[in-house]
């Protein structure tokens, strides 16, 4: 008898995959894990699961596999980059991501796993290490409905609800639907701790009023606690929070919707962790909150937002030029500096006159840029202390709807720069080995497929 069509693969054994998959072994599962650091393999294999030595291990002897990875770049770095996947990997198989993800990478990440004949479910929990330890997380499912009788009986010994929530990726985007109020909860809660106690305020008194009104749930409970005691050991590390933080405000630019609250918390768990404080409980951005006060005692102005402009022409190429030398310095290290240089050189005589140009400011400073030509993005780049604020968004967006962009060319070795144009709906249509003027750096030709 194969014993394969009876294990469970589990890969990521984090701050939340640890109490989940030992939640699964001690429910008499029979579970195969792998994870990049050893020590949590160690005490899953004393509890009784199989170790693994390597991910090929996992899915050679597992039919069905949970994902509980953190973030795309871990599942990259496991399953192998978009459009270079293991297609071995998942014939015949049921993979399960339970992590956060962007939707769009999730519906990628299920269109090529079916195209391998596997079967992909979305099934995303709500909750934190105490919950995960506990059973009580709250899951969603998303996926083909085949699989939702096999499924729900494994990930319901970890979750105290399970909730259906249609096709893929519907589960990931309700859980970030979740995570919109979780966030402006937890952050509100330090504000309060840190208002009070700024007033000279008892804070046990405030933990007594809050924990006994309306107010109180499971998760306010536990943050408060956690809050007066100072106790930082992370049930969600805030360098996650940012992470979700940044893939709700991502979304909501995408499909042109305000997220006011959750723009102000994605910039202070990103101060938080600037600070250092990245592998804290989120509840210690009240941390953040306290350099503010201490740096900048008076009401904050608006943050500034996004203009997109028409170039001045040739008065604004040397900005442009600056600010492609500093984009490409931080993200293009593959290039050769003669490469590099060579480019440079030909930027404002030969590529910027041959381009429609947009430009980005904030605040009346120009902070990035883009071309087009005849429905193709030819370049879009953005200063890095400006990167992930939404300025490469909002120029990608322009492009679109104004210059009917359905095409962009992406260095297959400037990973972060595919994944954006994955997350916004283009995908690989085609690979070229060399770039356009046959330097030995492949390109990936991407079209707009995703109407947002």
């Amino acid at each position: 008898m194969d014993q394969t069509q009876d294990r469970v693969g589990f890969l990521g054994l984090g701050i939340m995959g640890e109490p989940m998959a030992l939640r699964l072994v001690r429910a008499g599962v029979p579970l195969v894990v792998w994870n990049r650091s050893p020590r949590a393999v160690e005490t899953l294999a004393c509890a009784g699961a199989e170790a693994a030595d390597s991910v090929a291990d996992v899915f050679q002897h597992s039919r069905i596999v949970i994902l509980m990875l953190a973030g795309t770049d871990a599942i990259d770095a496991v399953l192998g980059h978009a459009g270079h996947r293991r297609p071995e990997f998942f014939a015949g198989k049921t993979i399960i991501n339970m992590g956060t993800v962007p939707p769009a990478y999730s519906q990628q990440l299920d269109d090529e796993i079916r195209t391998a004949g596997g079967v992909f479910v979305e099934a995303p929990v709500s909750g934190s290490r105490r919950p995960a330890e506990e059973g009580a997380l709250v899951g969603m499912l998303a996926g083909p409905e085949r699989a939702l009788d096999e499924v729900p009986p494994i990930i319901e010994h970890l979750c105290a609800s399970v909730t259906y929530c249609g096709e893929i990726p519907a589960a990931l985007t309700m859980k970030l639907s979740v995570n919109v109020f979780l966030i402006a909860v937890v952050t509100g809660l330090a504000e309060s701790f840190h208002f009070a106690q700024q007033h000279g305020l008892s804070l046990d008194a405030l933990r007594l009023l809050l924990d006994a009104g309306q107010m109180s749930s499971p998760i306010s409970r536990l943050k408060t606690e956690k809050i007066v005691a100072n106790d930082w050991a992370p049930q969600a590390a805030i360098r996650d929070v940012l992470m979700n933080s940044a893939l709700i405000t991502d979304a909501a630019r995408s499909r042109g919707i305000a997220s006011p609250l959750l723009d102000v918390c994605r910039d202070l768990y990103d101060e938080a962790v600037q600070r250092g404080d990245g592998s804290l409980d989120m509840a210690a951005v009240v941390r953040a909150i306290t350099d503010r006060t201490a740096s900048t005692p008076i009401r904050q102005e608006p943050i500034n937002k996004i203009l997109i402009r028409g170039s001045r022409e040739d008065s604004d190429y040397s900005t442009f030029a600056e600010i492609w030398r500093r984009a490409v310095d931080a993200t293009h290290d593959f290039l050769t500096i003669g490469d590099r240089n060579a480019i440079e050189a030909r930027l404002c005589t030969d590529y910027f006159p041959s381009v429609t140009l947009s430009a980005a400011e904030v605040g009346g400073r120009t902070v990035g840029f883009c071309g087009t030509l005849d429905g193709s993005l030819e370049m879009l780049f953005v200063d890095p202390s400006h990167h992930g604020n939404g300025v490469g968004t909002a120029l990608l967006r322009h492009a679109i709807r104004n210059d009917h962009v359905t095409r962009v060319d992406v260095n297959e070795q400037n990973t972060p720069a595919l994944r954006f144009y994955e997350y916004h709906g283009f995908e690989i249509v085609r690979r070229s080995p060399s770039d356009e003027a046959g330097r030995p750096y492949p390109l990936l030709h991407l079209a707009y497929k995703v109407s947002r």
